[in-house]
C-alpha cells in the first residue's frame, strides 16, 4: 500500500511539474492546430481513464482482483515511474518553447536534434509511457497495469502518428533526413 500512495505523490508531483514546464502563452493553450487531429483529446481522456484506473486499483486489490501480492513488483514500479518522468522532463526541457499541450507549429518552429532527441524521436511520449508502466506496477495490481498499457499504446500511436505527418508536411526533406537517423520511440526496436 505504501507504494501505492508513493505512486500517487509521484503522479502529483509530475502534473504540477509538467504544468510549470510549459512557458508562453502558445505552450499552454489548449487550442489544437488542425494538424491535431483530436490526438490531444484522446491522449487527456487515456490519460484520465488510466489515473482512474490507477486510483481505483486499491479497491482491485482488496477483493484480490488483479493484485500482485509481492511488495517488490510495488518498489520496482516506483523506480520505473521516477526514470519515465525524468525521460519526459529531460525531453521538455530540451524541447523549450515548442512543448506545446496540443499539437501545432508556432513562429519559429524548428527540428530539435539535441538531448534525447539525438537518439529518438519521441522521448516525451516515451517517457510518459515508462511513468505509466511503473505506475501499473508500483499499485501491484496486473489488470491495471494491462488497461494502462494498451491505452498507453494505443493513445500514443495515434498522436506520434499524427504529430509525425504534421512535422514531414511542415519540413519536408528536412523532417525526412531527421527520420533516417532516428528512432521512433525505442532505440535499436522502434
Amino acid at each position: 500500500m505504501a507504494t501505492t500512495f508513493l505512486a500517487y505523490l509521484l503522479i502529483a508531483c509530475f502534473l504540477v511539474i509538467e504544468r510549470l514546464l510549459r512557458k508562453g502563452e502558445q505552450a499552454l493553450s489548449l487550442q489544437a492546430g488542425s494538424s491535431d487531429r483530436g490526438s490531444s483529446r484522446l491522449l487527456w481522456v487515456s490519460g484520465l481513464f488510466n489515473l482512474l484506473t490507477i486510483l481505483l486499483a486499491p479497491i482491485f486489490n482488496t477483493y484480490d482482483i488483479g493484485y500482485w501480492a509481492n511488495a517488490l513488483v510495488g518498489w520496482i514500479g516506483l523506480v520505473v515511474m521516477i526514470g519515465g518522468i525524468m525521460l519526459r522532463f529531460w525531453a521538455a526541457k530540451v524541447l523549450g518553447e515548442f512543448y506545446t499541450r496540443t499539437l501545432r507549429i508556432i513562429k519559429g518552429h524548428q527540428i530539435i536534434e539535441q538531448g534525447p532527441y539525438r537518439v529518438i524521436r519521441h522521448p516525451g511520449y516515451l517517457g510518459t509511457f515508462i511513468m505509466d508502466i511503473g505506475a501499473g506496477l508500483a499499485v501491484t495490481n496486473w489488470i491495471v497495469l494491462l488497461i494502462i498499457a494498451l491505452t498507453g499504446v494505443v493513445s500514443r500511436a495515434y498522436r506520434i502518428h499524427a504529430e509525425e505527418e504534421m512535422l514531414a508536411t511542415t519540413f519536408g526533406e528536412q523532417y525526412k533526413a531527421y527520420l533516417e537517423k532516428t528512432w521512433k520511440l525505442i532505440p535499436f526496436i522502434y
